[in-house]
């Protein structure tokens, strides 16, 4: 699947088909995230995959109560280890561990779909109760649970917000008015630029010759 693709038909599913992942797909979608880039290299994120079922219902009744979680085949729980990169980065050290796994889980959902199953980022959960019956220690982040499973629903794409909408250019408030225009702009830019630059490669080349 390409990638802008997958990124564009990824969806929140909270419905799931009763039947196994394979054991490939799910080694797939956890090298997804721990390929994911983390601050420093440090690598503080770990993965808690759940597959009994008795444990899968706990979890679903520590979501708030969203008993849906607990149908899918897999759960991977997603925390993040943040006193080694504390350690580096004193202060910020605890919001890079969190963006650490952030970008780690962005990384499995979008696995997910591209192995053709579905999933949905839960964060919504009784802290307290899923570090007693998954073992976390209190220095342990919990950040997301992802039951993985295929898709027992559709869901349709979501309304969202439009390029100009979301995007400043240069400075905050400073909306982009014709999309089109600066583009345009922006591409011709770009050419000049590429065109500048193979000539001064030629000069440097001429230069080198002499």
């Amino acid at each position: 699947m390409e990638t802008l693709d997958c990124i564009a038909t990824r969806r929140s599913i909270r419905k799931f088909l009763d039947i196994p992942v394979e054991f490939e797909k799910l080694g797939n979608i956890i090298d997804a995230g721990r390929f994911a880039p983390s601050a420093g290299n440090l690598q503080d994120v770990k993965f808690i995959l759940v597959t009994q079922k008795k444990t899968q219902q706990d979890i679903a009744k520590a979501c708030v109560e969203q008993y849906w979680v607990g149908t899918a085949p897999i759960i991977i729980v997603v925390c993040n280890d943040p006193e080694k990169t504390k350690r580096f980065y004193q202060a910020q050290g605890e919001k890079y561990s969190t963006l650490n796994a952030g970008a780690a889980i962005q990384n499995m959902l979008l696995a997910v779909n591209n192995e053709g199953l579905a999933s949905c980022w839960v964060s919504a959960f009784d802290e307290s109760i899923l570090r007693s019956v998954l073992n976390i220690p209190d220095g342990v982040l919990i950040q997301g649970i992802l039951p993985i499973g295929y898709a027992d629903e559709k869901v349709p794409m979501p309304v969202r917000l439009t390029i100009e909408n979301v995007t400043y250019i240069g400075s905050w408030g400073n909306r982009i008015r014709d999309l089109a225009q600066y583009m345009e702009w922006y591409g011709e830019h770009v050419q000049k630029t590429i065109a500048k630059g193979k000539e001064l490669v030629k000069e440097f080349a001429r230069r080198i010759q002499k």
